[in-house]
């Protein structure tokens, strides 16, 4: 690869449905938000207020600046992430990448499916994921070419379960453990409402 193409900035072509999301996030809390801030300063309660607007920030911020800075940027010594599986940005050099896989998974449907690039270390864990659900195709396997690794492509679509039997070592924490996930969700989820319930509740 050349070295122009080597610097070359990945930008995911499908952001729109990034800041799609983001906005409908944003448009479950904000109105509320808003609401009880009105309320809590128009009865001279400026503490609470304050607390409420921060929450809506926070939360607001969370979801828009991954949206925005989210990009892949393509250097002579390997890759830099930003925003694309924490906050702010990851450096991976290629010597640090061993192997690289392309798989087909079936999405929690059953019916629909996503392609899926894995960077792979000398244990067979994965240092990065990229999915064309974000990305395209041509993306996907320019980054795996640029670590000039050895590449595996498997087309036939499989589901979740069988990534985890047969290579459970490279899925995430979610994946690897769905149903302790899904009660963290579920117990997260109750306690942040609960949280803001109380908020607005206070500030009426």
């Amino acid at each position: 690869m050349s070295s122009v193409a080597a610097q070359r900035t990945l930008r995911p072509v499908r952001h729109l449905a990034w800041r799609t999301a983001a906005a409908g996030n944003i448009a479950v809390v904000v109105p509320g938000a808003a609401v009880a801030v009105t309320i809590a300063a128009q009865d001279g309660r400026p503490v609470v207020a304050g607390v409420v607007a921060l929450t809506a920030l926070l939360v607001a911020a969370l979801v828009v600046v991954p949206a925005l800075r989210i990009r892949t940027r393509l250097e002579p010594g390997g890759i830099t992430t930003f925003w694309t599986s924490r906050i702010g940005s990851t450096t991976l050099s290629k010597d640090q990448v061993r192997r690289a896989v392309v798989r087909t998974i079936y999405n929690s449907d059953g019916v629909s499916t996503n392609r899926h690039l894995f960077l792979l270390d000398e244990q067979d864990r994965t240092l990065l994921r990229m999915s064309d659900r974000w990305w395209t195709d041509e993306q996907l396997l320019g980054v795996a070419h640029h670590f000039t690794v050895t590449l595996e492509s498997q087309n036939q679509p499989v589901h979740l379960a069988e990534v985890r039997r047969t290579a459970r070592r490279q899925l995430r924490w979610a994946e690897r453990h769905r149903f302790t996930a899904v009660a963290l969700l579920v117990v997260g989820t109750f306690a942040a409402c609960c949280a803001f319930a109380a908020l607005v509740t206070a500030a009426l």
